[in-house]
């Protein structure tokens, strides 16, 4: 098996060993190595906002920055869940059922049956990371497609948050008297900065240090990379792909909490789209559909130039559904800017 990183032929039955150091090398290596480049991402980010100032000068308003930053956070969050996956060779498709029933299900606790919104939220956690345990399982040691099973996801977890509350929608006046979620909070500020910004941004740093800093994130670069030869040399592919998709659906479930709590409502059909859009952020990120290599922090801005491209045609008063149109471009031009660094497995 090839070593990640380093591009050296690993010896048979040894795992792959420790990156060394914290050094500036390594750190900066992060900006063209290996393990991926954050130039593409960075490159496309910066054009698509120029673009959206010329066409839009309110796109540089500092208020207008800091929606943009906030409404984008959320699938950032679901974004990192979903690197996961596909650094690992596979694929998460039911990202956005999982995030929708998981604000329903917090809020059917909460305003529906008074559960305290600390307790609803572990709660709530706590059933998504056992619902992505079991996908991973299902994939992992059932052998069934993560494609397949992921699209049994997406309509399942789908059909549970139009269930909860007979296909409405759950807000405080759902329930009479009004009950609060109890979790509002999580949208606040700390010292003018936006808690969900903050949150997103922990998660994308602390997600980025797991994979380039730790033996877990090399075991997972390496099942991405080459299954076959990972388990070979020692690596667990199952329990990793097994924690993957448990971290895909406990992250979808953070995003579904704190979009609950920025709305002060959630919606069955909340996050249409976000399933592809994830996708589409870690294909602009910089890692490519076959897995093994790329960063969590390009997959990050990847999903911020999504939210750019919504924010301008939002600014433009065009319908929403041109989005797909810009994202679909942009893809294509991510694609043939990558074709000649990437191999297909």
């Amino acid at each position: 098996m090839a070593a990640v990183l380093r591009g050296k032929p690993a010896q048979h039955g040894r795992e792959p060993s420790r990156s060394q150091g914290w050094g500036w090398r390594r750190i900066i290596g992060q900006l063209g190595g290996p393990e991926g480049s954050l130039r593409r991402p960075v490159i496309f980010l910066l054009a698509a906002s120029a673009l959206a100032s010329w066409a839009s000068p309110a796109f540089l308003r500092p208020s207008n920055l800091g929606a943009l930053v906030v409404s984008s956070s959320f699938l950032v969050v679901a974004t990192v869940g979903e690197s996961f996956v596909i650094l690992a060779g596979s694929i998460d498709l039911g990202v956005e059922s999982v995030l929708a029933s998981a604000g329903m299900f917090a809020g059917w606790l909460t305003v529906l049956h008074g559960m305290g919104g600390t307790a609803a939220v572990l709660i709530t956690l706590a059933a998504a990371l056992a619902l992505g345990t079991l996908i991973g399982w299902l994939v992992s040691y059932v052998h069934i497609p993560s494609f397949i099973v992921t699209l049994g996801t997406y309509w399942g977890m789908r059909g549970v948050a139009l269930l909860l509350h007979g296909g409405a929608y759950i807000s405080p006046d759902s329930h009479t008297p009004p009950r609060n979620f109890g979790f509002e909070g999580l949208s606040g500020n700390i010292f003018g900065l936006s808690d969900l910004a903050i949150i997103a941004i922990g998660i994308v740093l602390a997600a980025q240090i797991l994979v380039s800093f730790t033996p877990l994130g090399l075991r997972l670069r390496a099942v991405g990379s080459n299954e076959t030869s990972a388990r070979r040399v020692g690596v667990k592919a199952g329990a990793i792909k097994v924690g993957v998709f448990a971290a895909s659906a406990l992250l979808a479930a953070v995003a579904g909490i704190t979009i609950t709590a920025w709305q002060g409502a959630i919606y069955p059909l909340t996050a249409q789209g976000y399933s592809l859009e994830a996708i589409a952020a870690v294909i602009l990120g910089g890692i490519p559909f076959t897995g093994g290599r790329g960063t969590i922090v390009g997959a990050a801005l990847g999903a911020l130039l999504i939210g750019v491209i919504n924010d301008v045609i939002v600014l433009l008063g065009l319908p929403s559904l041109y989005e797909y149109v810009f994202v679909a471009v942009v893809l294509v031009v991510a694609g043939l800017q990558a074709r000649g660094g990437e191999s297909v497995k």
